[in-house]
Formats: C-alpha cells, structure tokens, sequence
C-alpha cells in the first residue's frame, strides 16, 4: 500500500502543496500585506513584512496594519502607532483599530473548532470519578474538559480572530499575525494546533510570527 498511488484525495492535497510552494517565487501582484500585530513582541512582526516590501517580488504590496485598541480610544490608539510607526522608519498605507477583538465568535464559526477538537477530546466529564481518572492516564494526550474550560477565552480568541481576518483581509496578498504563545506543558498538543488552524482556516497565505521581547527596531538617533 505504501508504494501504491496515494488516495485521490492525498494526491490533490500534494498537487496544491506544489502550486503553494512556488507561489512566492514569482512577482507578487499589486494588493497588501496585512500585518495583525496584537502583541509587542519586540517588534518582529512589523520589521519582517515591512523587509519584504523592500525586495523586488514584493514591491507592489503596501502594508496595512491592524493592531487591537480600546472602545473609544481607536483615534488615540492610531495616532499613537502613527507616531511609532514614523519612529521606525516604516512606511504603511492604512493603520485600523480593532476595538472589539474580544466580542464572542458567532456559534457556526465556534462549531467548526468543536469539530477539529472532537476526534481529540477525552470528555472525561461526563463519566464518574474514577472513570475519568483512568481515561486520563490512559489518553494523556486528550483535550480534557478541564482543559477547555480553563483556555476558553484564548480559544474564543483565536476563533474571533478569525472572523476579523476574515472580514478585513480576505483579499490579501499575504498575512502576517501574531502567533498565539503556549507555554510547555501547559496546554496540549492538539489543543494548540487548533488555535492556528482555525485562526488561520479559508485566509490567503498567512505567516505567525512571535518575537520574544527583544526589540529589532530601532529609533532615529
């Protein structure tokens, strides 16, 4: 079976991950780089979007940049990353305010997230004490209950980003987000992967990127 042809549906999968490997190897069109940048990370989501505008393939894609802001401050919020911006010698063409990053994810999009985790989950809750003490040591790879109660707001994040992207970059070139932070051991494997797959599911080519504090900017002397 190994050396046989792969299923129609794997072999359609390798014919796009083919197209998609080149993708970036040709002249980009005139469009955007929508840059999501949620998190002062230092300064790396901004600094590798805005070298990638400075290269040839990617000369004709402006910057627009999306960063999360309070209710009734959006006009205080961009000045400021105006000024920043300007600081660091980045050139972009839009900045825009999101200040309703944190409302809930509509239900139909939250479904599609309980249908990737659902192979994956233990459901420990709904049996007895000591049932569910040995499903945990015999699956201690499974996304308990208890587990996806204490990420729910990080998990509902992550699906409403989804949304916003959805709404505001649709049509993108590319698409650089900050990538959400898990900590070892602090939340499971599958868990973690859905986070960035649903966060980046239907987008264009989406790049997540995470500093790590350490600034990479620098300021006009």
């Amino acid at each position: 079976s190994v050396c046989g042809p792969p299923p129609p549906q794997v072999a359609k999968m390798n014919e796009r991950l083919v197209e998609a490997s080149g993708q970036f190897k040709k002249k980009q069109p005139k469009g955007t780089i929508d840059v999501w940048w949620l998190f002062d990370d230092g300064g790396l989501t901004l600094l590798i979007p805005y070298i990638l505008t400075t290269r040839k393939k990617w000369k004709d894609s402006k910057l627009r940049i999306f960063i999360a802001g309070q209710l009734g401050r959006s006009e205080i919020d961009k000045e400021e990353m105006k000024s920043l911006l300007h600081k660091f010698r980045i050139k972009c063409s839009d900045i825009t305010v999101i200040d309703d990053i944190h409302v809930k994810p509509h239900n139909d999009r939250l479904k599609k997230l309980e249908d990737i985790i659902e192979p994956f989950r233990l459901h420990e809750g709904s049996k007895g004490r000591d049932h569910a003490e040995g499903m945990q040591k015999e699956y201690p790879w499974k996304i308990t209950d208890a587990e996806l109660s204490s990420f729910e707001e990080k998990t509902n994040l992550q699906v409403r980003l989804n949304e916003l992207l959805h709404e505001y970059s649709k049509s993108a070139n590319l698409i650089v987000v900050s990538m959400p932070i898990a900590r070892k051991g602090s939340i499971s494997d599958f868990l973690y992967m859905a986070w960035l797959d649903i966060l980046t599911k239907d987008l264009p080519p989406t790049l997540l990127i995470r500093g790590n504090h350490k600034s990479v900017l620098t300021f006009y002397s």
